[in-house]
């Protein structure tokens, strides 16, 4: 039987301890991931429930704390895309609750804040995830609460719309953006938003046509009558 060399003991020794490092630093990681994740169970509860408009009463400090939880876990996990949404949820509700602001107030001027940080969040949750419809719909919504009718704008629309055309919420919200700029809406985005409304469900394509009779559009002429 061949004795191993010095050199041979050494590499082997050299190869073991890096395999061990390796093992460690996954497990390490994995185990960062995981109490990262039981720790904002409550907070990314929370969010669910207020979308559903469920749960918990809001409070200012329910919202800070979530958002303080959820901020501290994405310096943990920041390749979490959703993650991402829970904090675009949290600032851009937190701006509409707060009611309208005079141009130029404080709470004007804080409402502008949360809708910037809003924008960078899901922005962020678009790159994570480019083909989830939520974001890219969540990402326009806070672009026009925010007044930013510009070209990114109209990408997430555009991705919203090709992504999530089947998606209640999605149809919901593109139906709100379209309505509000329905005059300078291109043809193309008008034909997308009618197929929209016309191929949901009857019950959806009500509210939807609702949405448009509200600001004086009739989406679909041949269904007002339904």
């Amino acid at each position: 039987m061949n004795r191993l060399t010095l050199p041979q003991r050494l590499m082997l020794v050299v190869g073991l301890a890096l395999l061990l490092a390796l093992m460690g630093a996954s497990l390490f990681q994995s185990v960062r991931v995981g109490w990262a994740d039981a720790n904002s169970l409550g907070a990314r509860w929370l969010v669910s429930e207020w979308r559903e408009s469920r749960g918990p009463g809001f409070t200012p400090e329910r919202w800070q704390q979530a958002r303080d939880v959820l901020t501290s876990t994405l310096s943990i996990t920041p390749d979490n895309p959703q993650l991402y949404d829970d904090l675009g949820f949290l600032h851009a509700s937190r701006a509409q609750l707060l009611g309208y602001g005079e141009p130029g107030s404080p709470l004007r001027i804080y409402q502008e804040k949360l809708l910037e940080e809003s924008i960078v969040h899901y922005r962020q949750a678009t790159v994570l995830r480019p083909t989830f419809p939520f974001s890219w719909a969540y990402l326009a919504m806070a672009k026009d609460l925010r007044g930013q009718d510009d070209a990114e704008l109209w990408l997430a629309f555009d991705k919203a719309l090709r992504f999530g055309y089947t998606e209640s919420a999605v149809r919901i919200v593109l139906t709100h953006i379209a309505c509000a700029h329905w005059d300078e809406l291109s043809p193309q985005r008008k034909q997308g938003i009618i197929h929209m409304v016309e191929v949901a469900p009857l019950k959806a394509r009500g509210k939807l046509l609702d949405i448009g009779y509200d600001k004086g559009i009739v989406l679909v002429p041949r269904l007002r009558a339904g």
